[in-house]
């Protein structure tokens, strides 16, 4: 029983999964597991073979306290009042992590000061309805280039990797009410400079803090449904907002936060028109669309003069 609790144990390691989802079964097989060591232990007890008997209804209940504190944590949204963990965490000389000592964090204070303004999507404004999401493929010399200009961003001041301002205990309570990762970046960062290039057959993404240092991160595959060729027969195709996820993250762990880290990725929009329909007439965007297409950045924008109305004009 012990054996394929462990040869299943083994095989989950194979699959990409959610790291709440992993520990749930866990959790499961654990308490498989603990049930067949309690009937071992009746069953020692029944043959009067007490050494044994007791030592496994030892470990029994051992591992039934452990398992319930799983539970909780693991299948609920509340906290066990009676949990050591972080009385042996302590015993074992332990300290956990905090944000203070991740090097890829640097200076909170100064990071939680970034994202107060807006900065308009470098290729502009589109209709929401005009929008299609496109694949992007990496290799490993894009997936390069993608940390590079991570690394760049960070380094310009322009990207943040400190979770927000918020502190371990802030990240734990909204990690444990919600299963996703919680990024260092928060959940998608839209790029200052990024643009699509036509180099042969292939549709490429070049990004970076500005057009001199931008780089290859990626070939787009393919465009809503269709493959780029077809797309491109048929629409006029303009690359409208480019996202950066992914990085290190934060999830909730029984006594604590618990940090990963995720391979950085970009994630495009393309606006199209069809290249026989006829000149379309501007179309005023909505507020709500308007703010879904700008990204907040470190410095103020400065506020342009109105020009005059037509009735103030004519007054004069």
């Amino acid at each position: 029983m012990l054996s394929l609790l462990d040869m299943l144990n083994h095989y989950l390691g194979f699959f990409n999964m959610n790291v709440k989802l992993k520990n749930r079964v866990y959790t499961i097989l654990g308490i498989l597991g603990d049930i067949y060591i309690g009937y071992l232990a009746f069953h020692f007890l029944r043959l009067q073979v007490w050494g044994r008997g007791l030592l496994f209804m030892l470990l029994f209940f051992v591992l039934a306290y452990f398992l319930t504190l799983n539970v909780i944590y693991y299948f609920t949204t509340k906290t066990a009042k009676f949990d050591i963990s972080p009385k042996i965490e302590k015993m074992l000389g332990g300290k956990a992590a905090s944000a203070s000592d991740d090097p890829m964090l640097g200076s909170g204070k100064s990071n939680a000061t970034a994202g107060r303004t807006r900065v308009m999507p470098a290729a502009g404004l589109f209709n929401q309805d005009k929008l299609l999401p496109a694949k992007v493929t990496v290799d490993e010399l894009t997936q390069q280039n993608i940390n590079e200009m991570v690394t760049n961003l960070v380094a310009s001041g322009y990207l943040s990797l400190n979770y927000g301002g918020l502190s371990d205990e802030a990240i734990y309570r909204h990690a444990h009410a919600n299963p996703e990762p919680f990024y260092a970046i928060g959940e998608a960062t839209q790029l200052p400079f990024y643009e699509m290039r036509q180099e042969g057959e292939h549709l490429y993404i070049y990004a970076g803090k500005n057009a001199i240092d931008s780089l290859n991160v990626g070939e787009i595959t393919s465009i809503g449904l269709m493959q780029v060729q077809d797309a491109q027969n048929q629409y006029q195709l303009v690359l409208a907002n480019a996202y950066l996820t992914g990085g290190p993250y934060k999830v909730a762990g029984r006594s604590g936060v618990m940090a990963g880290n995720n391979p950085y990725s970009v994630a495009v929009q393309v606006a199209y028109r069809d290249k026989n329909a006829p000149q379309e007439k501007p179309t005023k965007l909505t507020q709500a669309q308007a703010q879904t297409q700008t990204q907040t950045v470190t410095q103020p924008t400065s506020r342009e003069p109105q020009a005059p109305s037509r009735r103030a004009r004519h007054q004069r």
